[in-house]
């Protein structure tokens, strides 16, 4: 609003000079003011509009960086469980789904509950479902059973979600801890053979 009034100001002031000159100074003097008005007038419309693209943004990027206070390191939340149409075999690795509960496992529903997979929204009745909890040193021991994210490896090592959105639709992993003695290099090794960061250990549990 103040760059017009601006812009309506110093075309007034130039009409009054324009009154005393000579007509081709006039022409020129003219061809000047509009070229003046014009660079004017473009300069505000960019600069609103740079300025709403700008706050669109900045919304969008808040939405999409937005976490749960009650989330973990992980971008795990106390409400969140793990599920699987099968049980863990005691080798090699099953996959788990992110799930939120709809129906919570009973004796009334012979003990499966009714989960909704956050990735894709299916919903499933299983019994193989697990809360789980970032690892603490001390959990770090041959035979303990992990969740480990899949999607972020780095030098052939499963390292932990960088993010929400990664987190919550990216792939999850059921496996045995098999071997310790690479902790000091940050990582453990998994039944199937997998290298897994020390950050990127769940502990499930019921």
């Amino acid at each position: 609003m103040k760059n017009i009034i601006l812009i309506f100001s110093s075309i007034t002031f130039c009409i009054f000079l324009m009154a005393g000159c000579s007509s081709d100074s006039r022409n020129i003097l003219g061809d000047t003011i509009a070229g003046k008005v014009t660079d004017a007038a473009i300069d505000t419309v960019t600069t609103k509009s740079t300025e709403q693209t700008s706050t669109t943004k900045k919304s969008k990027q808040a939405s999409a960086d937005y976490v749960p206070s009650d989330a973990d390191a992980h971008f795990i939340q106390p409400a969140d469980y793990f599920i699987s149409q099968n049980d863990f075999p005691g080798q090699g690795y099953i996959w788990v789904n992110l799930a939120k509960v709809i129906t919570p496992p009973s004796a009334k529903t012979k003990n499966e509950g009714q989960f909704m997979i956050v990735e894709s929204g299916k919903e499933l009745w299983t019994k193989y479902f697990w809360k789980s909890r970032i690892a603490s040193k001390s959990e770090i021991k041959i035979g303990k059973l992990i969740i480990a994210f899949d999607n972020n490896k780095t030098d052939d090592v499963y390292c932990a979600p960088e993010n929400k959105e990664d987190a919550r639709t990216g792939s999850w992993f059921m496996a045995k801890i098999t071997d310790t003695t690479d902790t000091y290099k940050g990582y453990v090794m998994v039944s199937g053979g997998y290298k897994v960061s020390l950050d990127n250990i769940r502990i499930p549990f019921k």
